[in-house]
Parts: C-alpha cells; structure tokens; sequence
C-alpha cells in the first residue's frame, strides 16, 4: 500500500514538472484596439456660443476584448462616452487653444489614446460660404456680356451685409465666390436693360443660378456731336430769334 501511494506521488509530481514549463511559457491574450475621432479634426477652429464653452467629440472605437469605457477629457473637465462602438459626447472646454484626449479603454484594462489641438472660439459662429456660377441672358436667350452682378449676404449685423460683386463674360457667364451665407440678395444691371432684383435662399455651398434681364425702354436717341447741352442753346436762341422778330413787326 504504501509503495503505491508513493508511486501515484512520483507521477503526480512527475506530471507537474511536466506541465509547469508550458505553463510559465504562456503568451499574454493579445488584444486589438481600434480608436478613430471623426470630429472635431486636428486643428479645427471650432465654435461655441455657451458660456462656459463646450465641444461635441464624435468617433468610432473598437477592441478585441470589448469596450469598457471612451474617456474624453480636456483642461475644462472630463466625461465618459460610454461603451459604443460610435460615440459622440459634450466636453467642457477653455477657450483659445485647447487640448482634447480621447481614451479608449478595454475590458482588459489597455489603453489607447487620441490627442487633438483645437482652436475654441466663444460667439456665435460663422456662415458658412458659397459659390455660384450661372449665365445671365435676355428674354430671347442671347447671352448677356459686361453685366454687373452682386451678391449680397442676408445676415445678422455681426456678419453681414457681406456684397461680392463680378461682371459677366462674353457668353454671359459669371461666378460668384466666397458669399457669405445660404440667403442673398441678387442684382444684375446692364445698360438698355432693366435692373433685376431677387431674393434667393440656396441649398448648398456650390450652386449654379442663371438669370434674365428684360430690355428697357427705348431712349432718344441725338445726331452725333449734338448733346443735349447744344440743344437746350438752340432752342433758347431760336425762341429769341422769334421774340425779336415779333418786336420788329410791331
């Protein structure tokens, strides 16, 4: 009996030296992570019109192991996104430069990190800017060349109004660049024709808008080198001529 005791004794400890060298050799679980931040962009000028200002941080995170927490923090405080695999969180933020770091934590504890430099600017903020391209014609279609056309921005006082002025081309084209805002106040002006005015609210930041003029009434027309100053004169000498020969007949 105790012989055989101590055989099961040597085989256990046999097989415990056998497997203590595979077990000290384990590899560590390898984890992936994946951490992506879709706004603000590195760099930014960003906008806030709250007091104190905040910040929007959007993006997408991923790890092998499972989220635990998206952790956004800049010199104002700090907030959690949560778990997500899309996240998009409000952050305190200090204005002028401004550092925001994102972390992504797994379960297993890793860490990965994203750090963005931002400009944060307290008002209101900007419109934003379009481009129109278009062709003035008149009513028959015939293109329209050396028009005046404006554009002027439909803006609170603090942007606006903002006018961007161009002439058409020869075949009546134009392009407006770098107006201020969606909603303008157009005008288009040519000798012989009559003004045009409209009030237009676009849709997108590029945009084509082609316009019509209408002739304008006929205009008398003088003899070549017979102004009107010229006529005015010799109508009036013309009615003392009469006067005079009136007074002789008398």
């Amino acid at each position: 009996m105790r012989r055989t005791l101590l055989t099961i004794f040597s085989i256990l400890v046999l097989f415990s030296a056998a497997i203590a060298p595979a077990s000290a050799g384990e590899e560590p679980v390898e984890t992936s992570t994946f951490l992506s931040v879709i706004s603000p962009k590195q760099y930014e000028t960003v906008w806030s019109d709250l007091v104190p200002p905040e910040v929007t941080v959007t993006g997408r995170a991923e790890a092998s192991n499972g989220i635990r927490d998206v952790v956004v923090e800049s010199s104002a405080g700090m907030v959690s996104c949560g778990n997500a695999t899309n996240f998009a969180c409000t952050v305190p933020v200090a204005e002028g430069n401004e550092t925001i770091t994102v972390t992504l934590i797994d379960s297993l504890g890793t860490r990965s990190s994203a750090v963005l430099h931002v400009c944060v600017n307290v008002d209101i903020p900007p419109p934003p800017r379009i481009y129109v391209i278009g062709t003035v014609r008149d009513i028959d279609g015939r293109p329209v060349p050396d028009a005046t056309v404006k554009f002027e921005s439909v803006l609170p006082l603090a942007w606006g109004p903002h006018p961007v002025t161009t002439e058409t081309a020869g075949d009546g084209g134009y392009l407006i660049e770098n107006a201020f805002g969606y909603a303008q106040n157009i005008s288009v002006e040519k000798e012989g024709y009559l003004p045009l005015h409209r009030d237009v609210v676009f849709e997108n930041t590029t945009n084509q808008l082609d316009l019509e003029l209408e002739p304008g009434p006929p205009q008398a027309r003088t003899a070549p080198g017979f102004s009107a100053a010229m006529g005015i004169l010799a109508l009036a000498g013309g009615l003392l001529a009469v006067r005079a020969a009136r007074g002789r007949e008398r």
